[in-house]
This record gives structure tokens, sequence and C-alpha cells, in this order.
């Protein structure tokens, strides 16, 4: 969840437009654009920010929603 949570918000620009949600050397997972998912998945992360009591990821996450949204999730 953390490795995702910094993917996705380290440039909210790329993330608007490619949705990686997790790279690693052999690995590349993303989201693509106009199915829905991508706002869900944010949900997901949200959620598990908020058991563990990291509202500081929660707003960032939100934010970031709002992006994904108005660019057609």
């Amino acid at each position: 969840m953390r490795a995702s949570y910094y993917q996705i918000t380290r440039n909210f620009t790329k993330t608007v437009n490619r949705f990686v949600v997790f790279k690693d050397d052999d690995r590349l997972i993303e989201i693509p654009h106009g199915i829905g998912q991508r706002s869900k998945f944010i949900d997901l992360l949200v959620k598990y920010f908020e058991v563990i009591e990291e509202y500081e990821k929660c707003d960032k996450l939100m934010k970031l929603k709002d992006l994904v949204i108005m660019a057609g999730d």
C-alpha cells in the first residue's frame, strides 16, 4: 500500500495521465484510463490510511482523486 501511495503521489500530473500503481525492475502495473477504477483504487488507499490514522496521506489522496475524476477517471 505504501509503495503504491508513493508511486501515485510523487507527481500528480504524471499520475493523472498514466496511473501506474506499482513499479519495480521488471513489473509495471497500470490502471487504464476511462474504466472508473482509478478513483476506486484511491478510495482503497484512503481506507487503509484511515485505519492506521495517517490522515495527511488521506488528504493528499483526496486531492489526487479530485484531479483523476476531473480528467475522466
